[in-house]
């Protein structure tokens, strides 16, 4: 999984990737150097099984964040500086759009006014140019083959994909149309940015209490799947640098609640959809991420390809349950543990032991 993040000039993207990687190393992907992390998920379950387990290895859940370089206008066209971006940002998962909120006489908008709204609607603007220059460019090359007579062309790909276009015209995400499997599977390739689940994420002052006017008419509009998000990165950032207790006071006297990076992560989880299980042993305790709605055997193949093509049944219990007996022979003992089959839904918190055939 991999989450990006996208914004304009001096928004504070920056920061809040700091903020998500705070203390982990980060590499250059060279292309006009965007920074490259792995996140590890923090998960109170996962210390208490360590706890229960005392394992050699603890492996907690982990996904790759991207900090891509600014956009400016007309990077979604391909032949622009900025679109030299384009190929690595079809390859994220989901998109975090950073937007600015706060003053700082300091580091002036590259607009020469802070407008939060203007802002998101600059970056949505961007990414719909650059699906348009896919979408146009396909349908040209279709219907050029249909005109020669060729062979292998899809009446129903370009059918969908003028429909991708009329809803790029119109400044609809494409994650927004209704689709049949076979057209998701049609357009899975193309990796349309406008379809990826995105979180539009406002970068308030530290005075903005996570309020700024502009907030209000973010909503509305297409750039986020969800609710805006709004968080002081730098604010953030630098309680992050404190012990908890020095943070809690600090956050005290600013009248703030608890810290929004937390909030911040588990919104990142829930955008990308996901369910957590759990594989447990003296060896590893380790946290697996799946979509949701997984089967036991697609879990299995997320474990590894043996497992998956060997499946035969797993054993399951629920976190809940094994956290009141203490250990798996206890709920074993209690009729907790149980025996699922390969089309079995894993529910977030399962811990689950595959057997398979070798």
């Amino acid at each position: 999984m991999r989450i990006g993040i996208i914004g304009l000039p001096a928004s504070g993207k920056s920061t809040v990737y700091q903020l998500l990687t705070h203390g982990q190393p980060s590499h250059h992907a060279g292309q006009l150097e965007a920074s490259i992390s792995v996140v590890k998920v923090p998960d109170p379950r996962l210390d208490r099984l360590a706890l229960m387990f005392k394992p050699k290895k603890l492996t907690p859940a982990s996904f790759e964040l991207v900090d891509f370089a600014p956009l400016v206008k007309e990077s979604g066209k391909p032949t622009s500086p900025g679109g030299q971006l384009l190929p690595q940002m079809r390859q994220t998962t989901t998109l975090l759009m950073v937007v600015r909120a706060f003053e700082d006489e300091r580091v002036p908008h590259i607009e020469g006014r802070v407008d939060p709204a203007k802002d998101a609607d600059t970056l949505q603007a961007e990414l719909i140019l650059a699906d348009l220059d896919v979408v146009e460019k396909r349908i040209a090359k279709i219907e050029e083959a249909m005109r020669k007579g060729k062979k292998g062309e899809s009446p129903q790909e370009l059918a969908l994909l003028k429909r991708c276009y009329a809803a790029l015209q119109e400044e609809k995400p494409l994650r927004g149309m209704a689709l049949t499997a076979e057209d998701e599977r049609l357009l899975r390739g193309f990796q349309f940015l406008m379809a990826k689940p995105s979180l539009l994420v406002v970068n308030t002052g530290e005075e903005a209490d996570g309020g700024p006017d502009g907030l209000k008419a973010l909503p509305a509009m297409g750039a986020s799947q969800s609710a805006p998000m709004a968080i002081s990165a730098k604010l953030e950032l630098e309680l992050a640098d404190l012990p908890p207790d020095e943070a809690s006071a600090f956050c005290a006297e600013l009248g703030l609640g608890a810290s929004a990076a937390p909030r911040l992560r588990q919104a990142c989880y829930d955008l990308l959809g996901l369910t957590t299980f759990f594989t447990v042993g003296s060896d590893e305790v380790r946290a697996w991420m799946i979509p949701h709605g997984s089967t036991a055997m697609q879990a299995a193949g997320a474990i590894h390809s043996d497992l998956e093509h060997g499946f035969i049944r797993a054993e399951v219990v629920a976190y809940e349950a094994l956290d009141r007996c203490g250990s798996l022979a206890t709920a074993r003992n209690q009729g907790l543990l149980r025996l699922e089959g390969k089309e079995y839904l894993v529910a977030d918190g399962d811990i689950m032991t595959i057997r398979f055939n070798v």
